[in-house]
């Protein structure tokens, strides 16, 4: 029975691998994608956005003179025209109002705290003089009619009579000591009411200043223009500034230019002098050009869920445009670098080994590993300097792999 069952299995077996012979057969050859080392134009460029700002306006600031943060109530629509004396940003006044109300009560306590010690040291003095009065009478009757003669009083008097005499003198300088004693204390009490009263006088001006200028005036006319913060967000109602945070300014329109944010990774190269291209959003078949003018020198972030970090780069126009209007938003090309008839490949091309760079030259029909250097570079392609030839083919791919 097993031998007749496998010679049942046996056709089944060849069929099997009879297909998968003709499977293996039929299974097409990987082909290694190649490029063929060409002179060419190696181009550098980076696309960024950005905005236009003004390059001299006048700040409109938070009050200075108010300790702590304050929280906007109301604030003047932006890009609106405001004249000289209009009011841009009105604060909150409730905790402003609870500052003076609390300054209020605490100088009210002080000084009745001060009316209250001066009575009590009044009085003290007073109690403290009518003892002195007391003691320099009978010091003075003791000593006026001590009589020391034994005829005509005993021993034991005459002894009485000088102890007595004795006691209200050392309770008389008891008392001098007490009453310099009294004069110090009071005096230390008296300036620390007084210190108090201080700190809540300065309090309470604080407050009222600050509820004197809960208003921000233009100080002239033009554009109202909020500020954005490092995240791009700008002052709203409800939001909290700090003394002297830059709300807002209003630019002078005559002289514009360009603030750009480049991904930190694609700024290497970016320096001052270089070309630039752009167009306003709102006009994207206008094309103006012109150059840059600062690179900033940290990269920062630019939105709380970004992780990306960016450089920002100051672009000057070659020419005002009547159209550029503070905040606006531009699209721009910056041309880093434009070298022509050079020797470039695809940075996918270049591997590395051991800190050597090389790439995958073919030779017939197989590839081999030749080293090379690079010289410039743009964010696709790379110049070689040695290593290849006109006419050479490089893998696009790697070919061990």
């Amino acid at each position: 029975m097993p031998t007749k069952h496998r010679l049942q299995q046996l056709p089944i077996l060849l069929s099997l691998g009879l297909v998968a012979a003709l499977t293996g057969c039929n299974e097409p050859e990987i082909q290694v994608p190649v490029y063929q080392v060409a002179p060419a134009t190696l181009l550098h460029k980076v696309h960024s956005e950005g905005e236009l700002f003004a390059v001299n306006s006048v700040n409109i600031n938070a009050p200075r003179n108010v300790q702590g943060p304050r929280f906007i109530a109301s604030l003047a629509r932006e890009f609106s025209r405001v004249e000289p004396g209009d009011v841009v940003v009105t604060f909150d006044a409730s905790q402003l109002e609870r500052s003076q109300r609390k300054a209020n009560t605490g100088l009210s306590s002080v000084l009745a705290d001060e009316q209250q010690k001066l009575a009590e040291q009044q009085n003290e003095q007073r109690a403290l003089g009518l003892d002195q009065s007391l003691i320099t009478q009978e010091f003075t009757f003791a000593d006026r009619f001590s009589i020391d003669n034994v005829q005509i009083r005993s021993r034991l008097e005459i002894l009485d009579s000088m102890q007595n005499k004795e006691y209200l003198g050392e309770k008389q300088q008891y008392l001098g000591w007490q009453e310099q004693s009294f004069s110090q204390r009071s005096s230390g009490e008296l300036e620390l009411l007084q210190l108090q009263r201080g700190q809540q006088q300065n309090l309470l001006q604080q407050a009222e200043s600050g509820l004197a200028e809960l208003e921000v005036k233009a100080p002239h006319a033009g554009i109202l223009l909020f500020e954005s913060n490092w995240r791009g967000e700008k002052p709203e109602v409800g939001g909290m500034v700090f003394p002297g945070f830059k709300i807002g300014s209003i630019p002078d329109l005559s002289l514009q230019h360009l603030k750009l944010q480049v991904i930190e990774q694609e700024a290497i190269g970016l320096a001052p002098g270089q070309r630039v291209s752009f167009y306003l959003a709102a006009w994207p078949d206008s094309e103006l050009t012109g150059q840059i003018v600062t690179v900033g020198a940290i990269a920062q972030s630019r939105e709380r869920r970004d992780p990306r970090k960016y450089i920002e780069v100051i672009v000057a126009p070659e020419q005002q445009d009547p159209r550029f209007m503070p905040g606006i938003k531009v699209i721009a090309t910056l041309w880093l670098n434009e070298k022509p008839g050079v020797l470039k490949v695809p940075l996918q091309a270049i591997f590395s080994e051991q800190q050597q760079l090389f790439v995958y030259k073919r030779q017939g029909s197989r590839f081999v590993k030749q080293p090379i250097s690079l010289g410039s570079k743009s964010l696709s392609h790379a110049e070689i300097s040695t290593g290849v030839a006109v006419g050479d083919e490089i893998a696009l791919i790697n070919p061990e792999s």
